[in-house]
């Protein structure tokens, strides 16, 4: 089971976080993401995440959460996701080094993909099928109508 934070306010979007990571067998810890504070550093240090997910808003302290997760030798190699809805959250992400980006509103599929480049997250029911050529489906399809072979010995018939 992986640890991963979710810095945000937002209750909606910690609520959505955890029913997708929760699901996938790991660990959600929310915590404020708004102000900077030696409360938030303890807790950051303490959970130990393996991944954090950082709602990047236009609070005053909330940048600087982020230079106090890479500075800080504890979290400094943690991967950071950034979560926003600003329209330059790509750009953001580039020039802070942030491991990820999701924009917002969250998508499902989209956290889940992005979790499993760095967790072991399951694969989903709802994984693309592979296509099978329709005579290997007949094949199979008729193997499956014949009588089992034990069938087929206890009733006599001739297998030469």
């Amino acid at each position: 089971m992986s640890r991963i934070v979710c810095l945000s306010d937002t209750v909606s979007l910690v609520r959505l976080a955890r029913e997708e990571v929760t699901a996938c067998g790991h660990l959600l810890t929310p915590l404020p993401g708004a102000r900077l504070n030696d409360a938030l550093r303890r807790a950051v240090r303490q959970a130990a995440p393996d991944v954090v997910l950082f709602e990047l808003t236009n609070a005053l302290d909330n940048p600087h959460i982020y230079f106090f997760l890479r500075s800080d030798q504890a979290t400094r190699h943690i991967p950071v996701i950034l979560l926003s809805s600003r329209p330059d959250l790509e750009l953001l992400a580039a020039a802070l080094g942030a491991d990820g980006y999701l924009s917002l509103p969250l998508d499902r599929a989209a956290l889940r993909d992005t979790l499993s480049a760095y967790l072991d997250i399951r694969v989903p029911a709802c994984a693309p099928r592979i296509d099978v050529p329709r005579s290997t489906v007949q094949r199979y399809a008729s193997l499956m109508q014949r009588p089992p072979l034990m069938a087929q010995v206890a009733a006599g018939v001739s297998m030469v």
